[in-house]
């Protein structure tokens, strides 16, 4: 029991500091996730880190914008998506976009 109320009290740490992180933090860390993942090129990840940060930006304004509205925001966040990734195909190799796509379970 006490390890698990202490695994509780550690993911809620993690989550408050990745809420504090600013969208170029995040950004960096999901760019060296999938640098790791997809052999990304140095090129690459300088393209690829712009994308991301303007989508963390674009999902935060569409969180304060349509907070309250649930099915607002799934549009508008599927919507972001959608860009983020047609973005991401004109970045990629046909091989990583694939890779991109199977672990994100398309």
């Amino acid at each position: 029991m006490i390890l698990f109320v202490g695994m509780q009290a550690a993911q809620a740490q993690n989550n408050q500091q990745k809420s504090m992180m600013t969208a170029e933090q995040k950004a960096d860390e999901s760019v060296n996730k999938l640098k790791t993942e997809l052999s990304l090129t140095d090129e690459q990840a300088v393209k690829v880190k712009a994308i991301t940060a303007d989508k963390i930006n674009k999902v935060t304004a569409a969180h304060k914008k349509n907070g309250a509205d649930k099915s607002r925001l799934q549009a508008a966040t599927k919507l972001i998506q959608d860009e983020y990734e047609t973005s991401l195909k004109g970045i990629l190799t046909e091989d990583q976009f694939t890779k991109y796509l199977t672990s994100k379970g398309h």
